[in-house]
């Protein structure tokens, strides 16, 4: 079965499930979501290589060439290459991974074409239903009565028309809507009353692709309050343009992954971070990445030594970070400072921003690093970093 049938499928399903929401549609989604994954299974399997078996029957008069009986029976589903010597491995290898990339495609986008026409319709019974409340606003509880009556001739959920309703009161212009956020996201999005904080996570969602979870997490922590941020934020398309370091950096990082004692070294701290480099890499944000650890640096024959050393490409820029496990003092600076100086005179490429640096300690003092920074010519940011408390049953009461 072709991508593109699975495609129609999906949509299909879609559709009944949103028009027709008394019928339930999940097991013949998940139905066709398996045969698909299925499919790209079967495309995943490595070209068989020919063994004896298959040239074992050869017919006398045809040069030892193969028939197509000696190379499948009835019952075999997938009829197999006839030589494989005669392809090239390589090749083949490369042309079946682009293959898989675009049915993987064709799937995604199918499935972003089906939420997005969800939003719209969601949208459109939302002004329908605000209309209708508008109309009789002179009435008490109209609008409690709307919902609960519509919810039960069309078998819909009283909370998803909520949903609905909350949806558009927030957004009543559907164009400014970003296809890139599907229902799930929204859902979260409509509850923030802020509108700039609002803005900010759908910027956040879009720039970082964070799923459904992440930004339910992101939104708990409190992201937004932990951010450098502007009182006025756009999203903007990509590519975009170079952003500036205070849009990169937050005030708190939360290392809630890691597991540490009370008592953990800076070492300690920095092996654990690179174990769990991935979600490192989602904690600091979209663009960064990591270019090694204990980075050498030699200055009058003195060996230092940079605990990590990340990219962002988006800068570009080198960024290094030193992790502190106590409070912030103002020598860091000083040592932060020259290993800037070092890099950019000895590691920059011509092209790149100067590097920039980034001390994590576990506590700060806002005048202590107002002071510190003054005057500094390199980019110097300071934050704290949060852990995973300990479970109650581990602490000891003395």
């Amino acid at each position: 079965m072709k991508p593109i049938i699975f495609s129609i499928l999906i949509i299909y399903i879609a559709l009944l499930s949103i028009f027709i929401p008394k019928v339930t549609h999940k097991g013949v989604y998940q139905s066709i979501y398996q045969t698909y994954e299925q499919y790209i299974i079967n495309a995943n399997r490595t070209v068989p290589k020919p063994t004896h078996k298959n040239k074992q029957i050869q017919s006398k008069n045809s040069n030892n060439s193969i028939t197509r009986g000696n190379i499948m029976s009835e019952h075999q589903e997938n009829p197999k290459t006839q030589d494989n010597n005669n392809l090239d491995t390589d090749n083949y290898n490369k042309i079946r991974e682009d293959i898989r990339s675009i049915l993987q495609k064709g799937v995604s986008k199918a499935y972003q074409a089906v939420d997005n026409l969800k939003v719209q319709t969601y949208w459109q019974i939302g002004e329908r239903i605000v209309r209708e409340e508008l109309e009789h606003k002179s009435r008490a509880d109209y609008g409690k009565h709307l919902i609960e009556s519509l919810a039960t001739d069309l078998g819909l959920s009283k909370v998803n028309l909520h949903y609905i309703v909350r949806f558009y009161t927030i957004y009543p212009i559907i164009q400014t809507v970003s296809e890139q956020l599907s229902w799930s996201h929204l859902i979260l999005l409509i509850y923030i009353e802020n509108k700039t904080k609002r803005k900010f996570y759908e910027q956040q969602s879009i720039q970082n692709i964070w799923s459904v979870r992440q930004l339910k997490k992101q939104i708990r922590n409190d992201l937004y309050s932990h951010s450098k941020t502007d009182e006025t934020l756009t999203v903007r398309p990509r590519p975009v343009k170079p952003i500036q370091p205070e849009h990169i950096f937050k005030d708190t990082y939360n290392f809630d992954f890691l597991t540490l004692d009370e008592n953990h070294t800076e070492t300690d701290l920095e092996t654990e971070l690179i174990k769990h480099t991935e979600k490192l890499l989602v904690e600091f944000g979209s663009d960064f990445s990591i270019s090694g650890r204990q980075k050498k640096i030699m200055i009058d024959n003195q060996l230092h030594k940079v605990d990590l050393e990340f990219y962002h490409r988006g800068l570009p820029c080198i960024v290094l970070v030193d992790l502190k496990i106590g409070r912030f003092k103002s020598e860091y600076v000083g040592q932060m400072n020259k290993y800037l100086n070092w890099y950019k005179e000895h590691k920059r490429y011509s092209w790149e921003k100067a590097p920039i640096g980034i001390i994590i300690c576990r506590y700060k003092g806002i005048e202590e690093i107002h002071y510190a920074l003054g005057g500094i010519k390199n980019s110097i940011f300071v934050a704290e970093y949060k852990t995973r408390l300990p479970k109650a049953d581990k602490i000891k009461i003395l």
